[in-house]
């Protein structure tokens, strides 16, 4: 028992961590699923496993104006829940035990959220409060070994009244289902008797308000109703329409078969034993394929996340191809900077010195550029602000690209969830570019240095104008004719020429393409880095707006590590869980101290003190 007592806590953890946060057609009922299933192993598994002994608890559930806490009050004979007309009635769940019982429902073993109210009115809190709690009424007429929890309505207008039924029903060892002659047909009733049959849940019906002489009618239809759904080992309780008492009770003789029924479990250590096993190893049966279809919806959430996130991937990848072609095709040569560039060098007289002279343009292209450190830095900012806004429109042109994707994938609209910040490039990537090309003329001015070491004709111009060589070094980089238009052709083919000769006439022809090859790779790195760095916002915010991966991992162990049991309730003096839980008859045994033929109050259990 120990070994299924870890494995369902191992769940119950993973469980935890799973969230369904994408609107997917799978997530609506997964989550569903996964706090019923959360509930149900929390409230009812591992306590009942751990304390086989404890007092069998029985809860009436049912649907609005069903005459549940009419019912708790007479089988109990005290009015201990509240009863009235106004909707819903039980807010706050009331549990009815025997006085020496109490001891095991005040703690929290059992429906451990829930917190602890003693005595009192019965149905709603003393005071306002936002959680609903488990009011404890001990009462002597009540046998020991049998409690009944009176459960908000199975179709409230509340949701939360809803939720909270559906985790007492979870939790029950006997679940006594309340309908009416006139609602015992209506569709949430047979959803709940469904997911009782799938679970294994011990369970009767009691059909209230039956009109007087209607029930050698309704009752065999109830029962044909419920062999259809695969329900016929259920034992049901017919309670006529009749005049309540003066204390707002049915008579007597209206539940004495549901009463006897009730004393009979109490007073048999053996017949307790038998519902609270088979309901044990029903729930205990569905735990496998009710996780394993959670974990089948998280998969197919873990699928549309890929997605997204290879959306965000492919445009950004495409982003960067379409910069890095915009910044080969010579669009960067538009303007101002081949204008800075062409007052710089001199583009006639250069040329006719280079064409004259080489060797002694080597020597003096230090003088050329000598002198012009402030023309330099013009044609320096004129590049950093030419490429600063190819990134930022390069940027801004993902950003929104990816945004759209996002709301055209499944989940994508709660992915994004409502982050209009992240159409555009981020304040933070501004900031960032310009120092990064910056930074890449660092690099540039880097090679130009390295490359001149030990060659003393080389080092004196480098000496004199190296601000100057690696713009030209930039200039030849950027100089291809693909972007250009007219006039502009030769205007930069002319210029490119002036600085590839001079480039040339410095380093040499090969030594000129492995800069320039250099300079280029530098350049793509830092300018995909800072496309990377944008298209990290996307990536942080996807992975905050949904469960890790590991959670799915996590899921799947537990599912594994439950399902390796050899005997999954490993219960005493029972083998294994049986395939299709079986539901016990509870017959409604006369009780030994109950005339159901009298109209008298019935016997109290003899164990048992007075009425209250």
């Amino acid at each position: 028992m120990s070994d299924t007592v870890a494995a369902l806590s191992q769940l119950h953890t993973a469980l935890s961590q799973v969230e369904f946060s994408l609107d997917l057609d799978s997530s609506k009922s997964a989550e569903k699923l996964k706090v019923e299933l959360q509930d149900q192993i929390q409230d009812y598994l591992l306590p009942r496993l751990q304390r086989l002994d404890a007092p069998l608890l029985a809860v009436l559930g049912g649907s609005t104006g069903s005459g549940k806490s009419t019912i708790t009050n007479s089988l109990v004979r005290s009015n201990v829940s509240t009863a009235g007309v106004l909707r819903p009635t039980t807010r706050s769940p009331v549990l009815i035990c025997h006085p020496d019982d109490q001891n095991w429902f005040t703690s929290t073993d059992i429906l451990p959220d829930l917190p602890r109210v003693t005595g009192g009115q019965g149905g709603q809190p003393q005071e306002a409060t936002s959680t609903s709690v488990l009011r404890i009424r001990p009462t002597k007429t009540m046998p020991p070994g049998l409690a009944i929890i009176d459960a908000p309505d199975i179709d409230s207008v509340e949701e939360a009244n809803r939720d909270l039924a559906t985790q007492l029903l979870a939790a029950a060892d006997l679940w006594l289902f309340v309908t009416t002659a006139v609602r015992y047909a209506d569709a949430v009733p047979w959803d709940f008797l469904g997911r009782a049959r799938d679970r294994g849940t011990t369970l009767s019906v009691i059909i209230n308000r039956v009109p007087p002489g209607a029930g050698v009618q309704i009752v065999p239809h109830l029962e044909s109703m419920l062999q259809e759904h695969g329900l016929d080992q259920i034992s049901v309780f017919e309670i006529e329409q009749t005049e309540l008492n003066e204390k707002g009770r049915l008579p007597k003789t209206a539940v004495a078969p549901l009463l006897n029924m009730l004393h009979a479990l109490a007073n048999s250590a053996e017949q307790r034993s038998a519902v609270i096993r088979a309901t044990l190893d029903g729930a205990l049966a569905s735990v496998e394929p009710r996780a394993t279809n959670i974990a089948d919806a998280l998969r197919k959430q873990d699928q549309a996340v890929e997605e997204i996130r290879l959306a965000t991937e492919a445009v950004y990848t495409a982003a960067k191809a379409q910069m890095a072609t915009e910044i080969a095709d010579g669009s960067l040569l538009h303007g101002e900077v081949l204008d800075r560039w062409q007052e710089l060098i001199g583009t006639a007289d250069l040329m006719r010195a280079l064409q004259s002279r080489i060797t002694w343009a080597r020597n003096r292209i230090g003088g050329i550029l000598r002198g012009k450190k402030e023309q330099t830095i013009e044609v320096q900012g004129e590049i950093t602000s030419t490429l600063e806004q190819i990134v930022l429109d390069h940027a801004d042109a993902a950003a929104l690209a990816v945004t759209q994707r996002w709301r055209q994938l499944p989940g994508g609209m709660q992915a994004l969830g409502g982050n209009s910040s992240l159409e555009r490039a981020s304040e933070d990537l501004s900031r960032s570019i310009a120092s990064e090309i910056r930074a890449w003329q660092d690099d540039i001015l880097a090679l130009v240095r390295k490359r001149g070491e030990g060659k003393r004709s080389i080092a004196r111009a480098l000496a004199l104008g190296i601000n100057g060589v690696g713009v030209a070094l930039m200039i030849v980089l950027f100089a291809q004719t693909g972007g250009l238009t007219g006039g502009e052709v030769a205007v930069a083919s002319g210029t490119a020429a002036v600085s590839q000769t001079l480039l040339n006439a410095l380093f040499g022809e090969q030594a000129v393409r492995d800069l320039t090859e250099a300079a280029r790779h530098l350049l793509q790195e830092r300018l995909e880095q800072l496309l990377d760095i944008d298209a990290n916002r996307f990536r942080v915010h996807l992975w905050s707006q949904v469960p890790a991966p590991t959670t799915t991992k996590a899921l799947n162990e537990a599912i594994a590590a439950f399902a390796a049991l050899p005997g999954l309730s490993a219960l005493p003096g029972q083998s294994a869980t049986p395939a299709m839980p079986v539901h016990p008859r509870i017959s409604p045994s006369p009780h030994p101290n109950t005339d159901v033929s009298s109209d008298q109050e019935p016997a109290p259990d003899p164990r048992s003190g007075a009425d209250e």
